[in-house]
């Protein structure tokens, strides 16, 4: 008896798409993107999330310092810039620096295609190429919305408004800072808009779900792009090119999309070629690459959550957290009236992190003190941010739980401050709360 088995082929059926010529002005485009986007990932901190466990996420790791010679000679000789390149990690896309790199990425990628065209003019199309660079785009791409994406979720990346801000005259916030309260107080919202990007992450790093992930990525960037131009926030230049990265991966099967959503064509499967001929070498491609995935979304949750625990909503507050008024100040035995033109005289005093104080001027500008706040032995040791290395040690009397007095020698004079908490929720923006039904809007400051 003879038994008849159909066994799944080996190999990449006959039948299966044959790859054409591609258009010459596309086989340019591409080779222009592969010089680009290549030395853009590996010189910026894209490169950062692909090392994985080896490196922080947040670091910011690069191959920055190998364009720095070429940055510097062509800052000074092509632009004129006469003053030091800011070179260190300033949680900007946007200094001087980047964009002579970008200036210098162009004029590199234009020659580099042209060399590129004249050598291998006689190639039809890079269909492999395009597989394989696909592949190195979707990773470091997916680093990064995983990064922002898990940061958001976590409420590390834009907090709940500092105590200091929530005192802060709206007109005096700059636009960041704007941005950053408002999506800070609004929790829910950062966390779907974080969900949205670890998505898009997530399906980048699925073979599978790639078109998906191109697609949510565009959309979510798009957003992420608009509000770092609307509010002036320094990462415009990076924002820009993880986008262009997700239009990039989303270009091949353009074609295809605008048939389902707009055409009334037949649509058929993918013509993208696989990684391997082979079906099982396709499958361990497909098991490495979530390997893969794994190994950068690790070292980011747990970099996140370590932020989380550092300055997000799990670290420790301190004993007298909040923000307080002060009702009475004596210096050198005259009490100081609370005068507006008096640019000295405290306003406010903030206990938000264990080892910082800020107070408030009465023309409500910030000041800040290194601090050691002992409660339980009545001690409070204030140091000078400025380097001057005096520090100054007061009694701390905390009358009730909403009053406290601070007593003893302050920058040379003796002062006795008394105090005030203020109440939190007595505040609209933290008190207000969520309401379903409203017969009419709760916004008095409106006009």
């Amino acid at each position: 008896m003879v038994v008849i088995t159909h066994a799944e082929p080996d190999t990449v059926r006959r039948d299966d798409p044959v790859v054409g010529a591609w258009n010459p002005l596309t086989r340019i485009v591409f080779r222009f993107c592969v010089v680009y986007f290549g030395l853009y990932s590996v010189l910026t901190q894209l490169a950062s999330t692909l090392l994985g466990l080896l490196s922080k996420p947040s670091s910011g790791v690069s191959g920055a310092a190998l364009a720095t010679p070429l940055v510097e000679w062509t800052a000074k000789h092509v632009f004129g810039v006469t003053e030091p390149l800011v070179t260190i990690e300033t949680a900007s896309s946007d200094r001087t620096y980047d964009w002579v790199m970008l200036f210098c990425l162009v004029v590199i990628s234009v020659v580099g295609t042209l060399v590129w065209s004249v050598l291998d003019r006689r190639r039809t199309h890079y269909s492999t190429l395009l597989v394989w660079f696909r592949v190195f785009l979707r990773f470091g791409l997916a680093g990064q919305l995983l990064l922002y994406g898990v940061a958001k979720i976590l409420l590390t990346q834009m907090p709940s408004p500092p105590l200091t801000t929530l005192v802060t005259p709206f007109g005096e916030l700059t636009p960041m800072g704007l941005l950053w309260s408002s999506v800070g107080a609004a929790p829910s919202y950062e966390i779907m808009i974080g969900t949205f990007e670890a998505v898009g992450g997530l399906l980048l790093i699925l073979p599978r779900t790639v078109t998906l992930g191109a697609v949510v990525s565009t959309v979510g960037l798009t957003q992420v792009f608009v509000l770092n131009l609307s509010y002036d926030v320094p990462v415009k230049t990076m924002s820009l090119h993880l986008l262009l990265l997700s239009i990039f991966l989303l270009a091949p099967e353009l074609g295809r999309l605008v048939d389902v959503l707009l055409s009334r064509r037949p649509v058929g499967l993918s013509t993208q070629p696989p990684l391997f001929r082979s079906h099982r070498a396709n499958r361990l491609a497909a098991v490495a690459q979530v390997m893969l995935g794994v190994w950068i979304a690790i070292p980011i949750v747990l970099d996140c959550v370590g932020a989380w625990q550092e300055h997000g909503e799990g670290r420790t507050k301190p004993p007298m957290y909040g923000v307080w008024n002060v009702d009475r100040l004596v210096s050198d035995g005259q009490e100081v009236p609370p005068l507006l033109s008096d640019e000295n005289r405290w306003r406010r005093v903030f206990f938000e992190y264990p080892d910082e104080f800020k107070f408030q001027r009465m023309d409500d500008s910030i000041g800040f003190y290194r601090a050691v706040v002992d409660v339980e032995n009545h001690r409070l040791e204030l140091t000078r941010y400025d380097g001057a290395g005096e520090t100054s040690t007061l009694v701390l009397d905390t009358n009730t739980s909403d009053t406290a007095t601070m007593s003893g020698i302050l920058n040379g004079h003796r002062v006795e401050i008394n105090l005030r908490r203020i109440a939190l929720e007595s505040m609209p923006l933290l008190g207000r709360g969520f309401h379903l039904v409203q017969d009419y809007p709760y916004n008095p400051n409106s006009r």
